[in-house]
Protein backbone atom coordinates (compact mmCIF):
# COMPACT_ATOMS: atom_id res chain seq x y z
CA UNK A 1 0.00 0.00 0.00
CA UNK A 2 1.73 3.36 -0.88
CA UNK A 3 1.85 6.13 2.23
CA UNK A 4 3.07 9.16 0.53
CA UNK A 5 5.02 10.65 -2.48
CA UNK A 6 7.81 13.05 -1.71
CA UNK A 7 9.12 13.96 -5.42
CA UNK A 8 8.01 11.25 -6.83
CA UNK A 9 9.35 8.75 -4.50
CA UNK A 10 6.82 6.34 -3.24
CA UNK A 11 7.20 5.30 0.37
CA UNK A 12 4.79 2.17 0.88
CA UNK A 13 3.79 -0.02 4.21
CA UNK A 14 6.48 -2.27 2.97
CA UNK A 15 9.22 1.07 3.41
CA UNK A 16 7.51 2.03 6.38
CA UNK A 17 7.97 -1.19 8.19
CA UNK A 18 11.52 -1.16 7.19
CA UNK A 19 12.17 1.87 8.76
CA UNK A 20 10.51 1.16 12.03
CA UNK A 21 13.08 -1.66 11.99
CA UNK A 22 16.01 0.61 11.45
CA UNK A 23 15.11 3.32 13.29
CA UNK A 24 14.10 0.47 16.28
CA UNK A 25 10.76 1.62 17.16
CA UNK A 26 9.16 -1.13 15.45
CA UNK A 27 9.43 -3.55 18.11
CA UNK A 28 7.90 -0.91 20.58
CA UNK A 29 4.78 -1.14 18.17
CA UNK A 30 4.60 -4.65 17.92
CA UNK A 31 4.46 -4.45 21.78
CA UNK A 32 1.67 -2.63 22.36
CA UNK A 33 -0.34 -4.20 19.77
CA UNK A 34 0.52 -7.42 21.67
CA UNK A 35 -0.39 -6.22 24.43
CA UNK A 36 -3.86 -4.86 23.63
CA UNK A 37 -4.41 -8.35 21.60
CA UNK A 38 -3.62 -10.31 24.79
CA UNK A 39 -5.68 -8.00 27.51
CA UNK A 40 -8.91 -8.10 25.13
CA UNK A 41 -8.32 -11.87 24.05
CA UNK A 42 -8.44 -12.62 28.26
CA UNK A 43 -11.65 -10.24 28.68
CA UNK A 44 -13.66 -12.42 26.24
CA UNK A 45 -12.42 -15.56 27.82
CA UNK A 46 -13.63 -14.02 30.72
CA UNK A 47 -17.06 -12.95 29.59
CA UNK A 48 -16.13 -9.18 29.23
CA UNK A 49 -18.17 -7.47 26.40
CA UNK A 50 -18.44 -4.41 25.03
CA UNK A 51 -22.03 -2.43 24.67
CA UNK A 52 -23.25 -1.13 21.36
CA UNK A 53 -23.37 2.33 23.02
CA UNK A 54 -19.90 1.97 24.64
CA UNK A 55 -18.76 1.15 20.48
CA UNK A 56 -20.77 4.36 19.34
CA UNK A 57 -19.20 6.40 22.29
CA UNK A 58 -15.52 5.08 21.78
CA UNK A 59 -16.22 5.84 17.68
CA UNK A 60 -17.44 9.29 18.17
CA UNK A 61 -14.41 10.15 20.56
CA UNK A 62 -12.04 8.24 18.01
CA UNK A 63 -13.29 10.30 15.25
CA UNK A 64 -13.26 13.66 16.89
CA UNK A 65 -9.84 12.84 18.11
CA UNK A 66 -8.85 12.32 14.88
CA UNK A 67 -10.96 15.50 13.00
CA UNK A 68 -13.70 13.63 11.68
CA UNK A 69 -16.95 15.42 12.38
CA UNK A 70 -18.78 13.79 9.48
CA UNK A 71 -19.45 10.02 8.73
CA UNK A 72 -18.39 11.20 4.80
CA UNK A 73 -14.92 12.14 6.00
CA UNK A 74 -14.85 9.31 8.14
CA UNK A 75 -15.46 6.84 5.63
CA UNK A 76 -12.71 8.72 3.85
CA UNK A 77 -10.49 7.92 6.29
CA UNK A 78 -10.88 4.64 6.25
CA UNK A 79 -10.28 4.38 2.55
CA UNK A 80 -7.54 5.74 2.33
CA UNK A 81 -6.04 3.49 5.25
CA UNK A 82 -7.23 0.64 3.15
CA UNK A 83 -9.28 -0.60 5.83
CA UNK A 84 -12.77 -1.79 5.99
CA UNK A 85 -15.60 -1.07 8.81
CA UNK A 86 -15.68 -4.50 10.20
CA UNK A 87 -11.94 -3.81 10.70
CA UNK A 88 -11.89 -0.49 12.82
CA UNK A 89 -15.17 -1.76 14.88
CA UNK A 90 -12.92 -4.75 15.83
CA UNK A 91 -10.04 -2.49 16.34
CA UNK A 92 -12.44 -0.38 18.72
CA UNK A 93 -13.97 -3.52 20.50
CA UNK A 94 -10.38 -4.66 21.32
CA UNK A 95 -9.47 -1.32 22.72
CA UNK A 96 -12.52 -1.13 25.15
CA UNK A 97 -11.75 -4.70 26.15
CA UNK A 98 -8.11 -4.52 26.88
CA UNK A 99 -9.08 -1.00 29.07
CA UNK A 100 -12.20 -3.55 30.98
CA UNK A 101 -9.75 -6.32 31.58
CA UNK A 102 -6.51 -3.50 32.96
CA UNK A 103 -9.51 -2.29 35.20
CA UNK A 104 -10.47 -5.89 36.35
CA UNK A 105 -6.60 -6.73 36.76
CA UNK A 106 -5.73 -3.42 38.77
CA UNK A 107 -9.21 -2.76 40.93
CA UNK A 108 -8.67 -0.63 44.02
CA UNK A 109 -8.70 -3.41 46.18
CA UNK A 110 -5.50 -5.15 43.87
CA UNK A 111 -4.40 -1.88 44.17
CA UNK A 112 -4.34 -1.80 47.87
CA UNK A 113 -3.56 -5.35 48.38
CA UNK A 114 -0.30 -5.38 46.65
CA UNK A 115 0.68 -1.82 48.14
CA UNK A 116 0.31 -3.27 51.67
CA UNK A 117 2.75 -6.34 51.15
CA UNK A 118 5.18 -4.12 48.96
CA UNK A 119 4.64 -0.65 50.88
CA UNK A 120 8.33 -0.35 51.34
CA UNK A 121 9.36 -0.86 47.46
CA UNK A 122 7.44 2.74 47.18
CA UNK A 123 9.56 4.99 49.68
CA UNK A 124 11.58 8.04 48.11
CA UNK A 125 14.37 10.08 49.25
CA UNK A 126 15.30 13.59 47.81
CA UNK A 127 18.95 14.10 46.64
CA UNK A 128 21.06 16.40 45.36
CA UNK A 129 24.26 15.32 43.64
CA UNK A 130 27.41 17.01 41.94
CA UNK A 131 29.70 15.38 39.49
CA UNK A 132 33.07 16.85 39.15
CA UNK A 133 36.66 15.57 37.40
CA UNK A 134 39.20 13.79 39.49
CA UNK A 135 39.15 11.91 42.38
CA UNK A 136 41.42 13.88 44.11
CA UNK A 137 38.90 17.12 43.46
CA UNK A 138 36.05 14.81 44.68
CA UNK A 139 37.64 13.54 47.96
CA UNK A 140 38.27 16.92 48.75
CA UNK A 141 34.96 18.23 48.09
CA UNK A 142 33.78 15.41 50.32
CA UNK A 143 35.97 16.57 52.87
CA UNK A 144 34.80 20.11 52.61
CA UNK A 145 31.07 19.25 52.73
CA UNK A 146 31.96 16.80 56.13
CA UNK A 147 32.83 20.15 57.74
CA UNK A 148 29.70 21.90 55.95
CA UNK A 149 27.38 19.95 54.77
CA UNK A 150 24.40 22.91 54.02
CA UNK A 151 27.07 24.44 51.66
CA UNK A 152 26.32 21.16 49.07
CA UNK A 153 24.14 23.65 46.88
CA UNK A 154 26.74 26.85 46.72
CA UNK A 155 29.73 23.50 46.05
CA UNK A 156 27.58 21.80 43.19
CA UNK A 157 26.81 25.23 41.44
CA UNK A 158 30.57 25.94 41.65
CA UNK A 159 32.44 22.83 40.72
CA UNK A 160 29.48 20.09 39.71
CA UNK A 161 29.53 19.47 35.79
CA UNK A 162 25.86 17.67 36.17
CA UNK A 163 22.94 20.21 34.48
CA UNK A 164 21.88 20.44 37.99
CA UNK A 165 24.59 22.72 38.59
CA UNK A 166 22.28 25.18 37.82
CA UNK A 167 20.06 24.59 40.57
CA UNK A 168 22.20 23.83 43.04
CA UNK A 169 22.51 20.07 42.26
CA UNK A 170 18.88 19.10 43.04
CA UNK A 171 17.67 16.02 41.41
CA UNK A 172 14.53 15.43 43.44
CA UNK A 173 12.89 12.92 44.65
CA UNK A 174 13.95 9.06 43.72
CA UNK A 175 12.09 6.25 44.52
CA UNK A 176 13.18 2.62 44.56
CA UNK A 177 14.23 0.88 40.91
CA UNK A 178 15.34 4.13 39.57
CA UNK A 179 19.22 3.66 40.73
CA UNK A 180 21.87 1.10 40.89
CA UNK A 181 21.20 -1.56 43.04
CA UNK A 182 24.69 -0.99 45.09
CA UNK A 183 24.32 3.04 44.94
CA UNK A 184 20.16 2.49 46.21
CA UNK A 185 20.46 0.33 49.16
CA UNK A 186 23.50 3.27 50.52
CA UNK A 187 21.47 6.13 49.86
CA UNK A 188 18.01 4.97 51.33
CA UNK A 189 19.88 3.42 53.97
CA UNK A 190 21.64 6.97 54.62
CA UNK A 191 20.34 9.78 57.15
CA UNK A 192 19.17 13.06 55.81
CA UNK A 193 21.71 15.33 55.56
CA UNK A 194 24.41 12.85 54.99
CA UNK A 195 26.97 13.31 52.23
CA UNK A 196 27.86 10.13 50.39
CA UNK A 197 30.99 9.93 48.05
CA UNK A 198 32.44 9.83 45.40
CA UNK A 199 31.06 7.28 43.51
CA UNK A 200 32.46 6.21 39.82
CA UNK A 201 29.99 8.16 37.43
CA UNK A 202 29.12 7.39 33.96
CA UNK A 203 32.42 8.60 32.36
CA UNK A 204 36.12 8.06 33.06
CA UNK A 205 37.81 10.01 36.41
CA UNK A 206 34.24 11.11 36.84
CA UNK A 207 33.00 11.13 40.30
CA UNK A 208 30.06 11.65 41.63
CA UNK A 209 28.66 12.79 45.12
CA UNK A 210 25.12 12.71 46.82
CA UNK A 211 23.36 14.54 49.49
CA UNK A 212 20.20 12.78 50.86
CA UNK A 213 17.89 16.15 51.89
CA UNK A 214 14.98 14.28 52.44
CA UNK A 215 13.16 10.38 52.76
CA UNK A 216 9.58 9.80 53.05
CA UNK A 217 7.73 6.65 53.63
CA UNK A 218 5.66 5.04 51.15
CA UNK A 219 2.41 6.72 50.82
CA UNK A 220 -0.63 5.58 48.71
CA UNK A 221 -1.55 8.87 46.28
CA UNK A 222 -2.12 9.16 42.81
CA UNK A 223 1.44 8.69 41.48
CA UNK A 224 1.49 5.37 43.80
CA UNK A 225 -1.76 3.99 42.51
CA UNK A 226 -0.16 4.76 39.03
CA UNK A 227 3.02 2.83 39.97
CA UNK A 228 1.34 -0.14 41.52
CA UNK A 229 -1.11 -0.36 38.68
CA UNK A 230 1.81 -0.76 35.87
CA UNK A 231 3.42 -3.53 38.42
CA UNK A 232 0.10 -5.19 38.78
CA UNK A 233 -0.56 -5.25 34.94
CA UNK A 234 3.09 -5.65 33.59
CA UNK A 235 3.07 -8.80 35.67
CA UNK A 236 -0.07 -10.35 34.66
CA UNK A 237 0.85 -9.70 30.81
CA UNK A 238 3.66 -11.70 31.67
CA UNK A 239 1.86 -14.75 33.00
CA UNK A 240 -1.07 -13.91 29.55
CA UNK A 241 1.78 -13.95 27.54
CA UNK A 242 3.21 -17.45 28.51
CA UNK A 243 -0.69 -19.17 28.45
CA UNK A 244 -1.56 -17.79 25.26
CA UNK A 245 1.46 -19.04 23.69
CA UNK A 246 2.41 -15.39 22.56
CA UNK A 247 5.14 -15.88 19.28
CA UNK A 248 6.44 -13.20 17.87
Amino acid sequence: MDIVRIDGKTLTSDDLVGWLKLSGRFSHVVQDIIKEKLAATAARKHGLTASPDELQNRADQHRRALGLHRAKEANEFLDDASLSLEQYEAFLEDALLAEKMRADICSEAAIEEYFSLHAPQFDAVELSHLVVTGEGKAREIVSLLGEDPDSFDEIAAEHSTAESASDGGRVGKVMRGALNPTLEAKLFNASVGEVLGPFDADSENTFEIFSVTAKYDAVLDDTTRDAVSNLLYNEWLETAARDFKVEV
